[in-house]
């Protein structure tokens, strides 16, 4: 039987990964007021400039006046997604964010530890196969999707929705591209710039196959609804790697589903890093209000480069304790904003990419 492996990626300008730039903006902008705040934010957009609606929802324990709390959403709403859809000035924000439950909050801040905003399980990955320590075709899917959308804002013929879809098998790649564009986009000159990115990148043959449905010239919120969250595969590994099921967007580090995720990852790369596993999966579960994890589990497929005592040793260096992850990678002082584009993973900048 063939082995054959299919990842996709998606733009900053596809509806989903609106909402969560949407949401993880507002989350920058409520920590800034607050470091304190509990937020969980999740965002709704669909729609044409005729009747586009943007339903921003959650809440947060924020002591912001309502009024100015409504002029920041809208403000910061518009702000965010002016750079990533043409139809921007055309919709109706409706802001239905509330104050965080009471049982929540007691849960969480009940003593001089953070306990875990929810329950949940977390996923952290790793592999040596690549620079960015991602899996090898999901990497590569991201790497064309970000190059991508480097034309998308340079060629005047395009606009900003995108897709990835690369399928490996053991002999060659085929990489189709969803690539929205105006109505006489010259598509012989995009075929000639996708082959000579995917010659870079590639390390075997490919074929490549450009907007197969004929053609995507309506494409953002007007053509599909957006939603914070929905795009919890391509945040995190791609689809050969599990997730715990909870989204990243829109969420304070007091939620797990963030924090949580973010450290599974920075010890699986520390681990594969320094060497005692050429490839890792840490799996993370959380009790809500409750300050240890009920699991902390190492795969390392058999790729184990030094004795389970050394490991042990190691892993004293990870405090897996909410309030000690966010103080280690510095949770407060993060661009959330940024880490909504292109996976949550993979960036040399995050803090969590970083090897101790």
């Amino acid at each position: 039987m063939v082995k054959v492996k299919t990842v996709e990626f998606v733009s900053p300008g596809h509806p989903d990964k609106i909402a969560d730039q949407i949401s993880d903006h507002l989350l920058d902008y409520m920590l800034l007021q607050n470091k304190k705040n509990k937020v969980a934010i999740e965002t709704f957009i669909t729609g044409t400039k005729d009747d586009g609606l943007i339903v921003v929802g959650g809440e947060s324990t924020q002591g912001i006046d309502d009024t100015i709390l409504q002029y920041e959403v809208e403000h910061i709403t518009k702000n965010t997604i002016k750079t990533l859809t043409d139809e921007f000035g055309y919709y109706k924000i409706k802001n239905v964010i509330t104050k965080q439950s009471l049982e929540i909050n007691k849960a969480v801040i009940k003593n001089k530890n953070v306990g875990a905003g929810d329950q949940g399980i977390m996923v952290g990955c790793a592999t040596n196969k690549t620079k960015t320590y991602l899996p090898e075709t999901y990497d590569l899917a991201r790497t064309l999707q970000m190059h991508v959308w480097q034309l998308q804002n340079q060629r005047t013929d395009l606009e900003l929705d995108s897709k990835v879809q690369v399928t490996e098998s053991q002999d060659d790649y085929k990489i189709v591209f969803s690539i929205q564009h105006k109505k006489n986009y010259d598509k012989t000159s995009l075929l000639k710039e996708l082959q000579e990115i995917c010659k870079t990148f590639t390390n075997k043959p490919f074929k490549i196959y450009l907007n197969p449905s004929g053609s995507f010239i309506k494409g953002g919120p007007a053509a599909d609804t957006g939603l914070t969250g929905r795009k919890i595969v391509v945040d995190a590994y791609g689809p050969t790697v599990p997730v715990g099921g909870g989204a990243f967007s829109g969420k304070d580090p007091s939620k797990v589903d963030r924090s949580g995720a973010y450290a599974a990852r920075h010890l699986a790369k520390n681990i594969v890093g320094h060497g005692l596993a050429d490839r890792c999966m840490v799996r993370l579960a959380y009790v809500i209000g409750k300050v240890n994890p009920y699991e902390l589990s190492i795969k390392t497929y058999d790729t184990l480069k030094t004795s389970p005592r050394v490991l042990n040793s190691f892993l004293k260096e990870f405090s897996m304790q909410p309030k000690t992850i966010i103080e280690r990678l510095d949770l407060l002082e993060i661009n959330y904003l940024e880490n909504s584009q292109f996976g949550h993973f993979g960036k040399p900048d995050s803090p969590w990419e970083k090897l101790i």
